[in-house]
């Protein structure tokens, strides 16, 4: 798709008029609007006095656009030197607070970018995140256009919770996914609670009665053979015969090098998928005699969440050495590489950790299906595993911190299955 000329200059932005959807240079990451340049336009958004002010540009050419965002900035600073009434009217209602749908939709999209935010409120959001949020709200936007009501005119205030109640109603039928219909509602609660508290909207809140649909947690753990099947078919599956074919034709390689040695180590340590092949070897620790003592693994998660500033310490896991963990790191050549900076996992390579993540699940649900296994695991009940294992054979999961409270572990990791059964084959004796 033939996009305008983009360079970045600020206040400058190019939206798609057809869907109302910020394009920029890049289209893969505004999502994925794939309408032609007829329906493209320059527009202007400039921050003034704390409030927000737009206009639609006339040219197409990226020169004359930006001479006309010029322009905009100067009526901004000099509204006194109009004499036009028609242009001084246009003026007090630039000045005016934006209240349709679609401006607070942009308002909260300039928030999560932490545009004017102040620097104790800003919090770092992923592209992906921002992506998916206003996505959400933009397919609200769009049920609202199909019910027969103008979007583009409609204000906020105007949302009542009959409306968000009835959009919720169909979406709670046809949403196959519970996550899915649960983002959705995250999305709007989040969406209103903003504006009523970060904008001073005296509206009451129509998502103030939302509830999230019952997600039943799936703490199931991968059974030993079918570990042990999915290892062997990766071991044995020549490369010619690990590409995958999806619905659209496209076909892809799912065998990579590190592979084996990525899941074994997401295996024998517990920590989440990126966090594992995150390890450097500078991160295994070894006692006074030089014997493996234990490795440091990072909680990602919790960094992300709690520790975005690096305000606090980072957040550490100790990994207990086990049989299979050391001799894991052998393999690895540990000894040789010990100290050294870098990831135990494709150390050279140039790609990030998160997409290294994204291909070995994808590649462990390939091998999965190749081995015929009949259980729905994937990757991450790795972890799952673990925990269980550990809990089963030291009950002292809870002390290890992988997470920060025992009932998070308890309700969410262990495969309380496998506890039951580990104490059968105990036959402990309740009464003399």
């Amino acid at each position: 798709m033939k996009l305008l000329k983009y360079e970045k200059f600020k206040g400058l932005h190019i939206v798609c008029k057809k869907c109302n959807k910020q394009i920029e240079s890049n289209q893969s990451e505004y999502n994925g609007c794939k309408h032609p340049i007829e329906k493209q336009k320059y527009k202007a958004v400039i921050r003034k006095n704390g409030v927000r002010k737009t206009r639609d540009l006339k040219s197409l050419e990226y020169d004359e656009a930006v001479k006309e965002l010029i322009e905009f900035k100067h009526e901004l600073s000099n509204p006194i030197e109009f004499k036009n009434p028609i242009a001084i009217d246009k003026i007090k209602k630039e000045n005016t607070k934006f209240d349709s749908l679609l401006d607070c939709i942009m308002i909260y999209g300039d928030y999560l970018e932490n545009v004017d935010v102040p620097f104790f409120e800003q919090r770092p959001r992923s592209k992906e995140y921002i992506r998916d949020t206003l996505g959400y709200l933009l397919k609200f936007k769009n049920y609202i256009d199909s019910i027969g009501i103008n979007s583009d005119s409609i204000t906020i205030y105007q949302i009542d919770r009959y409306m968000v109640g009835n959009y919720f109603e169909q979406l709670y039928k046809k949403s196959k996914s519970v996550s899915t219909y649960n983002h959705h509602i995250r999305s709007l609660k989040s969406f209103f609670k903003f504006l009523i508290e970060k904008k001073g909207f005296e509206l009451i809140n129509p998502m103030e009665h939302a509830k999230l649909k019952n997600v039943e947690l799936n703490t199931i753990s991968v059974d030993d053979s079918d570990f042990k099947k999915i290892i062997k078919m990766i071991e044995n599956t020549p490369e010619k015969d690990s590409i995958k074919t999806y619905k659209n034709g496209v076909k892809k390689k799912m065998y990579r090098q590190y592979l084996k040695d990525a899941i074994e180590l997401i295996a024998y340590t517990g920590m989440r998928i990126e966090e594992a092949i995150s390890i450097k070897y500078s991160d295994i620790i070894t006692d006074k005699n030089g014997k493996l003592h234990y490795v440091k693994g990072i909680d990602l998660k919790f960094q992300k969440a709690h520790n975005y500033d690096n305000s606090q310490p980072i957040k550490f896991v100790p990994i207990p050495i086990t049989y299979e963990l050391e001799q894991l790191l052998i393999r690895l050549n540990y000894k040789k590489n010990i100290g050294l900076d870098k990831y135990l996992i494709e150390p050279d390579s140039t790609s990030k950790r998160e997409t290294i993540a994204t291909q070995l699940t994808h590649s462990f649900g390939f091998y999965r299906d190749k081995a015929d296994v009949k259980s729905r695991i994937g990757l991450k009940h790795l972890r799952k595993t673990f925990l269980t294992k550990v809990q089963e054979k030291t009950g002292m999961v809870s002390s290890m911190g992988y997470q920060k409270t025992e009932s998070v572990i308890q309700k969410n990791y262990i495969d309380t299955k496998k506890i039951t059964e580990s104490v059968n084959k105990k036959r402990i004796r309740l009464y003399n």
